[in-house]
């Protein structure tokens, strides 16, 4: 068996209801309350959180249109300072859930926070008390340890991996907001990213438990097309969203290409200005297809595991196109591609410049 490691730096409280649950960890702290454009103020968490720090007498303050924006982030650290606070609580998407692990960690660590960004290991040195509170689950952000940055300014990006959260509060009413579409993508995006961390797997025991991740979280997006309200549905998205992100999936990998998913789902977000939600979903069959060729056992076994798919590669992409579809999630594009459109975005994969344009022309209308 391959060695691997269990991490435990994030406790996870599954809730319906957090007010308790906040109190317990902001005990002793002054509490900066980071959040992103207001879809915290729709979907209730935001009253949760200050209706129940203001009744109790807890000192905080808040910080709200938070993103991953370099400068908003650096903004958020003087800020952090400038109020004496000794606890982050953050809110939202991915996007606010790193701005805060960069804000609590960057409290520290300011002069040289870029070079984090950009592979210094942040891991197991100093940062603030944190806990974090998806209210759009599919990232698993909450429960990962990476943190984006960008840098409008200079055009540059960068992830700083190793900044667990204390403390993951998964409360699915907070989803409830989110329209049928949206709803939608969390339930399929988390989809790709737990085939990501199983696809390759070896560990019988952990692929057999992602299997069971991605049939159920199937299940549930189905149910949620239906039953919008269903909080079981929404609770087990977001149970498998912390999950792929956990060390407890893709523990006998042995080879990373699953998790070139990523590279290609950058190209038509600049090819097409598309979302990032969007951009995953509908690469993420033809990328199975073109894997297919090189790692033939592994994907006709996941076909086969998580979808009860049979028979040829085109005929599975097919059918899982169509059931994408099925569910109103597009597959295609409007628009051209040209190789040198392609050839000029970066993406590092095992795949030939010639099928990652593939992929791309098959893209489109």
């Amino acid at each position: 068996m391959k060695d691997f490691i269990f991490r435990n730096d994030t406790k996870l409280f599954f809730r319906n209801d957090i007010r308790e649950t906040i109190l317990e960890i902001v005990k002793g702290h002054k509490v900066m309350f980071v959040y992103g454009n207001g879809s915290v103020k729709q979907n209730g968490c935001h009253a949760d959180i200050v209706q129940t720090l203001t009744e109790a007498g807890i000192s905080f303050v808040e910080y709200g249109g938070s993103s991953r924006e370099f400068a908003k982030i650096e903004e958020g650290i003087r800020f952090a300072k400038a109020n004496g606070v000794t606890m982050i609580i953050g809110a939202g998407g991915a996007s606010v859930m790193d701005s805060a692990k960069l804000i609590a960690f960057g409290f520290y660590h300011e002069a040289d926070l870029w070079d984090y960004l950009k592979g210094k290991s942040p891991y197991g040195q100093e940062r603030l008390p944190l806990a974090l509170i998806p209210t759009y689950p599919s990232s698993g952000s909450e429960n990962g340890l990476g943190a984006v940055s960008v840098d409008s300014r200079t055009g540059d990006f960068g992830t700083a991996y190793g900044i667990p959260a204390d403390y993951a509060l998964l409360c699915p009413k907070y989803s409830l907001t989110l329209d049928k579409e949206m709803t939608t993508y969390t339930g399929l995006v988390t989809l790709v990213q737990l085939t990501a961390c199983i696809l390759g797997d070896k560990n019988k025991m952990s692929y057999d438990a992602g299997i069971s991740y991605v049939r159920n979280v199937l299940e549930a997006t189905r149910t949620l097309r239906q039953h919008p309200d269903d909080l079981d549905a929404r609770g087990t998205i977001l149970m498998g969203a912390s999950l792929s992100t956990s060390s407890r999936l893709g523990i006998g990998k042995e080879e990373p290409f699953a998790y070139e998913i990523y590279e290609l789902e950058f190209l038509p977000e600049v090819l097409f200005g598309s979302t990032y939600r969007r951009s995953l979903t509908s690469v993420f069959p033809r990328f199975l297809q073109a894997m297919g060729k090189h790692h033939a056992e592994e994907i006709r076994n996941y076909y086969r595991d998580a979808f009860g798919f049979e028979g040829s590669m085109e005929d599975s992409t097919q059918k899982l196109m169509t059931f994408f579809t099925e569910l109103c999630i597009p597959m295609y594009y409007e628009g051209t591609v040209t190789h040198e459109a392609v050839d000029a975005i970066p993406c590092e994969t095992e795949l030939s410049k010639e099928e990652v344009f593939n992929i791309m022309k098959a893209m489109i209308h």
